[in-house]
């Protein structure tokens, strides 16, 4: 018994849209906590969202990371969402063509810059966030809470840029610390 060929056809079409979304979702959950940040580390994590948020926005994200070796937990955590909120900021508000993302140590120091070269916005002086920001405000705080600091330097029609600087505990920089 089968169905008539009208609704053979809208079924096939939902399935092939549920197999979409499911696509879809798989992806963005990968995104959200990938395994690779915890299997190999926050660099290749950041290649892959990268990769991911570049594919769907049809933004050039251009990475440069001079850095090896495995960080703390909380670090690679840190570095990994604030990279992945600056990427959506770019492109939901931004309307950037570019993006760079910078990753180098300076001695017991993590630096990280994501810069776009986008719609940029004002800054409210003293703070360096606009008037909206949660997710900005959101970095900050997350920077702060393992002892960080993070700037953003932004002005209308010329870009945004944030600067994370993350201290590292001496010898534990390359420690693969407990990944739960």
């Amino acid at each position: 018994m089968g169905m008539p060929e009208a609704q053979q056809e809208q079924f096939t079409r939902i399935k092939d849209l549920l197999n979409e979304v499911e696509k879809h979702l798989r992806r963005y959950s990968h995104e959200l906590r990938p395994t690779i940040l915890d299997d190999l580390g926050w660099v290749p994590a950041i290649r892959f969202l990268a990769d991911g948020v570049s594919k769907r926005a049809n933004l050039p994200i251009h990475i440069d990371a001079t850095v090896s070796g495995r960080l703390p937990t909380a670090v690679e955590t840190t570095l990994y969402r604030i990279v992945q909120e600056a990427l959506t900021n770019a492109v939901k508000h931004a309307k950037a063509s570019n993006l760079w993302i910078r990753a180098w140590r300076e001695d017991f120091t993590q630096c990280c810059t994501i810069r776009d070269d986008g719609a940029g916005f004002k800054v409210r002086s003293g703070q360096g966030l606009p008037r909206k920001g949660l997710g900005l405000v959101a970095m900050r705080e997350r920077v702060s809470a393992i002892g960080g600091t993070l700037q953003i330097e932004s002005r209308p029609g010329h870009g945004t840029e944030i600067s994370i600087r993350l201290p590292l505990e001496g010898n534990d920089a390359n420690t693969n610390h407990s990944r739960g």
